[in-house]
């Protein structure tokens, strides 16, 4: 007696397959999001760590009424720099990020996310700080990165004071 054909046809697998890639990049972006809060919260070196997670070209920018266009970094190089400026400007800071959400298209995707911040400007003026993050990801060799992070703040101001009295204070 033989065995029964027991093979699913490719064909039937097709869209099981589409449906696992979609979990599985969606929850690689929530990870490259994930693993850019804990770099920027990180007391060194906060830029290597973060252009590793941008392709090539990619592009970090403030954007909105309290946005700063002269902080904006495209490619790895740029990315290094402007964060490892942050190890000064910033010495602490706590992200957290919620309210994610993630749309896929082929190779490339967006994600939306708000994030709230705890953080110490300059060692002396302990801050709140947030907002919403805008993004573009693009899969590099079966990788997920940030391709274009738009960061648009709602509040920047002193924790002392609130939001309310001092909606937006400039942390150059």
């Amino acid at each position: 007696m033989t065995a029964p054909d027991t093979a699913v046809p490719a064909t039937a697998l097709e869209p099981l397959l589409r449906r696992l890639d979609a979990l599985e990049s969606k929850e690689a972006i929530e990870q490259v999001m994930v693993a850019y809060m804990a770099a920027a919260d990180r007391e060194s070196d906060k830029g290597a760590h973060i252009a590793r997670l941008f392709t090539e070209d990619g592009r970090w920018e403030s954007v909105g009424p309290h946005g700063n266009p002269g902080w904006a970094a495209v490619g790895r190089r740029e990315l290094r720099r402007k964060f490892d400026r942050n190890v000064e400007r910033m010495p602490f800071a706590a992200h957290f990020l919620t309210n994610g959400s993630v749309t896929l298209d082929g190779d490339t995707a967006t994600g939306t996310w708000m994030y709230f911040q705890a953080c110490t400007y300059r060692g002396e003026q302990a801050l709140w700080i947030a907002g919403r993050y805008h993004n573009d990801f693009r899969r590099v060799d079966g990788q997920w990165l940030l391709s274009h992070l738009r960061v648009h703040n709602f509040f920047t101001t002193p924790y002392d004071q609130g939001w309310v009295r001092v909606e937006h204070m400039e942390t150059p």
